[in-house]
């Protein structure tokens, strides 16, 4: 972390997003959270603080799946960031269109953990989401967007009656 603060600059948009999601994904793995103990916290806020500041200018560079990958790792990382998190939304709801189902579901889980209201974010995803459920959600995905929509306090009635639809006959898999 340390190392890589004061180089981001030099990072590609997918290696910004894969730095976030990897110090993310390791501080979450029982493995290696000692590793992300009082010792490395100051580096590594440093460095999703530096990564906050550094990545939005350059969003429009970002593949859907690095913007899903920022966001989760700010949420579930527990990294506050609302200009970031604003930014993302600004970006991404015109672009969604252009992500994969397991991404949209991403991007909704990630938006309603970190508590930051995205309307436009969550209609569009609503709308996004109610033509894709189908076959496309694993049972994961079909409850983390129903939590996600709820969490949020963004209800979409078309988008829960075809999250309903899909889950029916599959409770089996929940």
């Amino acid at each position: 972390a340390a190392e890589a603060t004061p180089r981001l600059a030099e990072f590609k948009p997918q290696e910004l997003a894969s730095l976030a999601w990897s110090f993310t994904a390791c501080c979450r793995s029982a493995s290696a959270a000692s590793w992300c103990s009082d010792r490395h916290l100051p580096s590594m806020a440093a460095l999703f603080r530096a990564l906050s500041e550094a990545a939005p200018p350059r969003l429009g560079e970002f593949a859907p799946q690095g913007l899903a990958n920022l966001a989760w790792a700010y949420a579930a990382g527990g990294q506050p960031a609302p200009a970031l998190f604003d930014a993302l939304a600004a970006e991404a709801t015109p672009r969604l269109a252009e992500f994969k189902p397991q991404e949209l579901a991403s991007l909704a889980w990630s938006f309603a953990t970190a508590g930051h209201a995205a309307p436009a974010l969550f209609d569009g995803l609503a709308s996004r989401l109610s033509v894709l459920v189908g076959e496309l959600f694993t049972a994961q995905g079909l409850s983390n967007t129903a939590w996600a929509f709820a969490a949020a306090g963004r209800p979409s009635p078309a988008l829960f009656a075809r999250l309903a639809a899909e889950a029916t006959p599959r409770l089996s898999e929940f």
